[in-house]
């Protein structure tokens, strides 16, 4: 019989040995420390975005762990539990899509999202803490903030004017 916080998930009982399993029972910790449930659809979640090397969308996060693991609300749902116990941090693409990234096995960074191709690229972090300090003080509270980048990345500049040239070819008349 399985109690509330095991799981006959194979990801479940996996040791310490390496970075990815330290990440995944990090992340099993801290579901168990908030009194929630380790359940298969969780622990396919949480492996499906150490998989990625950056942020991804809730569709492919429910591509990747498959129709029979969990539906798309699920994905929805966990991910949303999984922001509040600081599991996975939220991005966002230009056209407003949110994506999810996992934070346990990578230091605070931002992105800079391609608005050609929607490739998202690490940049290196710089404190914003104080701004939401002097907020505070002004008598905000549940401050937070999100930042994002947006640009057109160099491969996509230099693909464009091929783009654009074969488009002002005239057509061969049949």
């Amino acid at each position: 019989m399985i109690s509330a916080t095991q799981s006959n998930h194979p990801l479940a009982t996996v040791a310490n040995a390496d970075a990815r399993e330290s990440a995944l029972t990090e992340a099993r910790n801290r579901i168990r420390r908030a009194g929630m449930r380790i359940t298969q659809p969780r622990l396919a979640i949480i492996a499906s975005l150490h998989r990625h090397d950056g942020p991804v969308s809730c569709e492919r996060i429910h591509q990747d762990v498959g129709a029979g693991v969990c539906d798309l609300v699920t994905v929805y749902r966990c991910l949303a539990v999984f922001e509040e116990l600081g599991l996975v941090r939220r991005s966002y693409l230009h056209n407003g899509t949110c994506l999810y990234e996992l934070t346990l096995t990578t230091l605070r960074h931002y992105h800079i999202v391609c608005k050609a191709c929607g490739v998202a690229e690490r940049m290196e972090y710089f404190p914003v803490e104080n701004v939401e300090r002097l907020l505070t003080e002004r008598g905000y509270t549940q401050v937070s903030h999100v930042v994002e980048f947006f640009g057109v990345c160099p491969k996509c500049q230099s693909a464009a004017p091929a783009r654009n040239a074969a488009s002002t070819l005239p057509r061969e008349r049949g």
